[in-house]
């Protein structure tokens, strides 16, 4: 079988909002398999938009490793994750 084309290893994420920390994401393992559809369904800051975000490297993870097509995404930086963009989002 085939590695699925985006994979989140024990992604977590939290934001400050005010003096208290939200976490959105606490250890989130995640596959997607090439030609597999998702719905991303919860309420309201829930993580969905994070998720994305972090697949599309428009945001990194506090811990954990988010692959796309076999690039692990936090590690891309300045023309890499442009290059990255380009091909696969």
């Amino acid at each position: 079988m085939a590695e699925p084309v985006i994979q989140l290893r024990g992604v977590t994420k939290a934001y400050r909002k005010g003096g208290q920390e939200l976490v959105v994401l606490d250890g989130l393992d995640m596959d997607v398999d090439t030609g597999e559809f998702l719905a991303l369904m919860g309420p309201s800051g829930s993580g969905k938009s994070t998720i994305l975000n972090l697949i599309g490297g428009l945001d990194e993870p506090d811990a954990g490793d988010v692959i796309v097509a076999g690039s692990s995404v936090p590690s891309l930086s300045g023309e890499a994750l442009s290059t990255f963009r380009a091909r696969h989002i």
